[in-house]
């Protein structure tokens, strides 16, 4: 049993120098103490940087809702629009180039209708090429072809079937111009005889590419587009170009190929109405249809495909134009300049 001091009753262990513990509270008092003293606790600080990103948030949302000018003026009146062109450039595979000297002249035969052949002068297409591309154009367009046949076989009753594009490259190709001789002496037209003139003088060898153009007159035409059961039916505008251009690469393969799609246009029927081509089906399809079919073919065997629907002439247009869809000067001065930029692109 411990022992007592007599006079204080203490015990004796604290007599002896030990310390009396002390409470917990106690102990908890002085801590709380302490961290006072300290700095701010960490709820205080968390606080604070919740406040200052909230400050953030609101000014941040203020300079958003504000904007900043953008130039656009909602009661401006504009007629442009942007489309995506559907130009396909195919470059020829150097393998069959292999042997060939080159000339240093680039010689382009230029075949189709009238965008090519209602001037032939100074300020038609083929010279506006000539001078944006520094090549020479050999003009063998001829007026009011068309790309495909209108009758499974030629027939009289319709001469220009034998000047259409698949029966032009095989005249060519055989160095056979009878057929084409009495059609163009029966059509008593200057342009056409220059253009068979033109033709018969071609020597293909020398042929560094050929340029395909035809207007809307296949669509006018009511041609048709496509024959899923013969991908080769000259009377479809698919099949036409598919047996021209495949009759080319077997022929010459040396030679480029350049599809231009023909560009906007309108025409009035007899009884007054007038046709738009991008918004009235004739039986065929839109000109869009046409067009999209004359992009897979050259797609399909390998050439390239320039966009002069979308990328030169459009609806937007329509001063370019006379007559609806044949080109004026303005008109062939646009097709010159897009088709340059793919032939000559660094003039």
């Amino acid at each position: 049993m411990e022992q007592f001091d007599e006079k204080r009753q203490t015990p004796a262990s604290q007599k002896s120098g030990q310390k009396r513990p002390t409470s917990s509270k106690g102990t908890n008092k002085r801590r709380r103490k302490k961290r006072k003293k300290g700095g701010l606790s960490g709820h205080t600080i968390f606080f604070i940087v919740l406040g200052i990103l909230f400050l953030i948030t609101i000014i941040r949302l203020i300079v958003w809702n504000r904007g900043t000018k953008s130039g656009y003026d909602p009661n401006e009146t504009t007629t442009e629009f942007d489309v995506e062109l559907l130009d396909y450039i195919q470059p020829l595979d150097p393998a069959v180039l292999e042997g060939r000297e080159d000339d240093g002249v680039t010689t382009i035969l230029a075949l189709g209708n009238d965008p090519l052949s209602d001037e032939r002068g100074k300020n038609g297409l083929a010279a506006l090429l000539e001078e944006k591309t520094d090549s020479t154009i050999l003009n063998a367009a001829f007026p009011g072809s068309t790309i495909a046949m209108k009758n499974p076989e030629y027939e009289n009753s319709y001469p220009l079937d034998g000047l259409s594009l698949y029966w032009t490259t095989a005249a060519l190709v055989n160095q056979n111009f009878d057929l084409m001789d009495v059609v163009v002496s029966d059509m008593n037209s200057k342009s056409a005889a220059a253009a068979l003139e033109t033709l018969k003088e071609v020597d293909p060898e020398k042929l560094d590419a050929i340029i395909i153009l035809y207007d809307l007159q296949d669509y006018i035409g009511k041609r048709i587009v496509y024959d899923e059961n013969n991908d080769v039916n000259l009377n479809t505008v698919y099949g036409a170009l598919n047996g021209t251009i495949r009759l080319i690469q077997q022929t010459w393969p040396h030679i480029r190929i350049y599809f231009l799609s023909p560009t906007y246009g309108t025409y009035t029927e007899g009884d007054g109405t007038v046709i738009d081509a991008d918004m009235d089906d004739l039986g065929n399809g839109t000109l869009v249809d046409y067009i999209n079919w004359e992009l897979e073919a050259s797609r399909s065997n390998g050439i390239s495909f320039i966009d002069t629907y979308y990328g030169a002439v459009t609806m937007e247009d329509e001063d370019c134009l006379t007559d609806g869809f044949h080109l004026n000067e303005k008109g062939r001065e646009k097709v010159a300049a897009r088709v340059a930029q793919v032939l000559a692109p660094n003039k």
